[in-house]
């Protein structure tokens, strides 16, 4: 009798689907409250911030006419720093994300994954001939 062994699946195992969401998830959290920590105490040691960055923002008044919207500007209108904020924040996802992408990076190096996958095209075979003059 010869079993046949099931064929490896080549898809990646579903775990990692759930840790990248994860951690998509987690990184822009992280950096928005990091961004708020370090906003709120950059303001209050006086350091150099830039002063077009901070205070409240404004809403365009023709954005105030959609009556449907209101809610949602008085919401981001009562935010103190929002600029700031919202750009250390987006520095912060940045870094994160490149950290990450740089981890992944040496951890699937050091497995030593194959190089080539099974839908990629063999590499060429080509000779080359030094050339003389």
């Amino acid at each position: 009798m010869n079993k046949r062994s099931a064929p490896r699946p080549e898809s990646p195992h579903p775990i990692w689907r759930g840790l990248g969401c994860l951690i998509s998830l987690i990184i822009p959290v992280i950096s928005y409250a990091g961004a708020v920590l370090l906003i709120e105490t950059g303001a209050a040691l006086g350091w150099p911030i830039p002063y077009q960055l901070m205070g409240r923002p404004v809403v365009n008044p023709l954005l105030w006419k959609i009556s449907s919207l209101a809610p949602l500007w008085t919401f981001i209108q009562s935010q103190n720093n929002l600029y700031a904020i919202l750009s250390l924040a987006l520095f912060f996802i940045i870094v994160l994300a490149s950290l990450t992408s740089l981890i992944y990076a040496f951890m699937y190096r050091s497995v030593g994954a194959k190089r080539y996958g099974p839908l990629d095209a063999p590499p060429p075979n080509i000779k080359v001939k030094r050339y003389k003059r």
